[in-house]
């Protein structure tokens, strides 16, 4: 699972803990708005070096799975981007459409296809990003040969990269840094706000699992971004999910649900993945006897909100924040 957060989808999307943006000394100088100016781009550190960003794209190219969503938060509309799923116009969810402004980028790779370089070199970039996103070694030859290519940090996994790094490190790209320390800040608010109005969120455990074929349930870690959503929340993760590891998910047996003795359940199960998941909890006997089950300390999570959950951008958090806390509460004693 550690290469792909979306293979079979739905089930497995990975998380980490990000790393901070380093800025070389030919960082750009910016605007008032935080924009470029016209002196020479900024050098942002990646996984794969320093790379030297132009001052002012005009074409930024998104080959992450959600790397879209924060160009736009940023003002940048991305003439290319991946299309994770969705179903939606230029692979952009509700959260984020009014941004494109009628624009529709185009479409450069899928999740079950992967990056198509022609694709991309077909859009003319002459910036591309890919911060959320497993882009090995030969993709990444393929890609900077057309323009130069942010990946992620050094020392993040693959679909690690935490929301806060992911707007700081993009916004160092695209010349919009002072702009990506005000997306941060209204998020981290509206967290505030949602902590302050929920203190029964402190200190209780919470695990999350999901499906992941018949009979075969498996469950996030602490650097999964669903996971890290509940802890900035206030709740604490069990043993288990500290114990699994980089990539962020692992298969449980069924006996091992018996691990499940928390405060709260939260199962995702995005993308029509709710009645399956019922239909195979409510065939597993064990499940039916935690303690956390015969309570009602459990919840599924399946709508736009668990996507907005599972996206974790600068721009989904908020949506999920109106919606996912005020369920979670009544569950929290």
């Amino acid at each position: 699972m550690a290469s792909s957060p979306r293979v079979s989808r739905r089930s497995f999307l990975l998380g980490a803990s990000g790393a901070l943006v380093a800025l070389g000394a030919a960082a750009c100088g910016s605007g008032s708005d935080g924009g470029s100016s016209d002196e020479a781009g900024a050098t942002v550190t990646t996984k794969y070096g320093e790379i030297t960003v132009p001052a002012d794209p005009q074409r930024v190219v998104s080959v992450g799975y959600n790397d879209q969503d924060t160009l736009l938060a940023l003002g940048v509309v991305p003439a290319g981007v991946f299309d994770w799923y969705g179903d939606y116009p230029g692979a952009t969810w509700p959260w984020a459409q009014s941004l494109l402004g009628g624009a529709t980028p185009e479409i450069v790779g899928t999740a079950a296809e992967g990056i198509d370089v022609e694709k991309v070199a077909a859009v003319g970039p002459d910036l591309i990003v890919g911060t959320y996103a497993g882009i090995t070694q030969g993709q990444y030859d393929q890609l900077s040969a057309l323009a130069p290519t942010v990946t992620a940090p050094p020392g993040v996994a693959d679909f690690g990269i935490s929301w806060r790094d992911q707007t700081r490190l993009l916004g160092a790209a695209v010349g919009k840094s002072a702009e990506a320390d005000t997306q941060i800040a209204g998020v981290e608010e509206k967290f505030a706000s949602v902590i302050a109005a929920n203190p029964s969120f402190a200190g209780k455990t919470v695990l999350v699992g999901a499906l992941q074929g018949p009979g075969q349930f498996g469950v996030y870690g602490a650097q999964d971004p669903k996971v890290r959503f509940l802890n900035d929340l206030g709740f604490v993760n069990p043993p288990v999910a500290d114990q699994v590891g980089e990539a962020n998910f692992a298969t449980i047996s069924t006996e091992q649900l018996s691990l499940a003795d928390v405060d709260l359940l939260v199962w995702y199960a995005g993308g029509g993945f709710g009645d399956k998941l019922r239909a195979e909890l409510d065939a597993t006997p064990v499940y039916q006897q935690l303690p956390v089950v015969q309570d009602g300390r459990v919840i599924v999570l399946e709508d736009e909100a668990a996507e907005a959950l599972a996206w974790s951008t600068v721009l989904s958090l908020p949506f999920a924040l109106d919606q996912i806390p005020g369920r979670l509460a009544p569950l929290v004693r």
